[in-house]
């Protein structure tokens, strides 16, 4: 799709040209414009530079006067699942942990019970909705994991899902294994389970082209640090890129091994000491951060994103979004919560939801910034300039998005294509 989207007021995106620079330099255009070609973006810079390069029949978008940031990049979600769980978000209110739900056979039994009993074409038609409500908030790609079916063939039906829904909605899925509990009735078969993650699962979610990475939730009471090896140096065997669900209870030796096997990324990382830090910093591993799962849950610490960053950190955002323990679609309000709880600039937020979240899919070649060469992904706000993003929270200040140069959000409203 060729488009030319004139009059933009301000143009934010990270100046990639400096992605090992810990301030996160951003490059600000005003009287902004930028041309899209078959696609992809074929030039960025004021609209007096560029309106002469746009042959007359392009089609045109008038930004209005709004603002153009590149479309968001959520890192880790998992968005296809049956059911919701909102007992259990006032149980926890109540006094109740999320471990404490879990081993009541609540947490990721309940939604795998849920997931069983639905249809492909059920979780398509119930996860549609939800993919709207991520676009609407800026979102353009967006990772998808498995790992609410825990038995094959359920599992085999959540990445069918998945791959349904590419075909069926503008944004882009980027499918992730997700490895994330023992069954309920292989709880005596531990080891066998295993064995069959490593030589039956693993080897057909890659034959069949299911699924870009393997993640494993390597905490106290799902997966050790051993068994957690085992699997992702198998997943690493068959060509997958591995992330990890990493520290989010306590010291897991999750991020310590994501250091260890070069994982592309590791995730929630609330636990974290200096040596794990350290680690993760000199074999770049991108550190996916969900301020919204510690806000939800409520009796977590947030992660230490400054002294990440100052490290010199690749650090992304990322919503978690799911049923349990962060039921929401919206960036930009993760963005908030990081602003105040992790102490991140307008830049850092900026960076994390867009360029360094594209590096945690091994995606930053494609997306998460506006430059030559990249996918035609632009979204457009009604906001004074970038500070004010994640400062107004609450409410969607999208009007425009575009995806590979097609208008798929016009004046805040979805488009015959969405």
């Amino acid at each position: 799709m060729d488009l030319f989207i004139k009059n933009i007021s301000r143009l934010y995106t990270p100046r990639v040209a400096d992605s090992e620079d810990i301030s996160r330099p951003v490059m600000d255009i005003s009287d902004a414009a930028i041309f899209i070609s078959q696609g992809r973006i074929e030039a960025v810079g004021t609209e007096k530079e560029i309106a002469s390069l746009v042959p007359e029949k392009v089609p045109v978008l008038d930004a209005q006067q709004r603002v153009a940031l590149p479309g968001f990049v959520d890192c880790h979600a998992h968005p296809v699942f049956a059911g919701e769980r909102s007992h259990e978000f006032h149980k926890r209110n109540a006094g109740a942990t999320y471990l404490q739900i879990a081993k009541e056979g609540g947490g990721i039994a309940s939604s795998a019970q849920a997931l069983k009993n639905a249809s492909v074409e059920a979780l398509v038609q119930e996860t549609l909705p939800r993919l709207n409500r991520f676009l609407l908030s800026g979102t353009t790609t967006l990772e998808a994991k498995s790992g609410y079916g825990l038995e094959w063939e359920q599992e085999r039906k959540q990445l069918a899902a998945i791959d349904e829904l590419n075909k069926k909605h503008p944004i882009e899925l980027i499918p992730t294994y997700l490895v994330h509990s023992i069954p309920a009735s292989r709880k005596n078969d531990r080891e066998a389970f295993i064995d069959e993650v490593c030589e039956t699962m693993l080897p057909e979610v890659a034959r069949n082209h299911l699924a870009q990475a393997v993640d494993i939730f390597c905490e106290e009471g799902v997966f050790s640090e051993e068994e957690s090896r085992k699997i992702l140096l198998r997943a690493k065997q068959l060509g997958f890129d591995i992330k990890l669900h990493a520290n989010q209870f306590g010291h897991s030796g999750g991020a310590r091994l994501a250091a260890e096997l070069g994982a592309v990324s590791a995730d929630h990382l609330e636990h974290l000491n200096d040596k794990e830090i350290d680690a993760l910093i000199e074999n770049k591993v991108t550190c996916v951060l969900l301020p919204a799962c510690v806000f939800f849950l409520g009796d977590l610490p947030y992660p230490p994103a400054r002294k990440l960053i100052e490290r010199g950190a690749r650090v992304a955002i990322a919503t978690d979004m799911n049923p349990g323990s962060s039921m929401t679609e919206s960036l930009p309000l993760a963005m908030t919560i990081a602003a105040i709880y992790c102490h991140m600039t307008p830049a850092e937020l900026l960076w994390a939801a867009t360029f360094d979240a594209a590096r945690a899919l091994k995606r930053e070649t494609s997306i998460g910034s506006l430059e030559v060469g990249k996918e035609g992904n632009v979204t457009l706000w009604d906001i004074p300039h970038l500070r004010y993003l994640s400062y107004h929270f609450g409410n969607t200040f999208l009007t425009d998005a575009v995806i590979s140069g097609q208008v798929v959000v016009a004046n805040g409203q979805l488009s015959d294509e969405s």
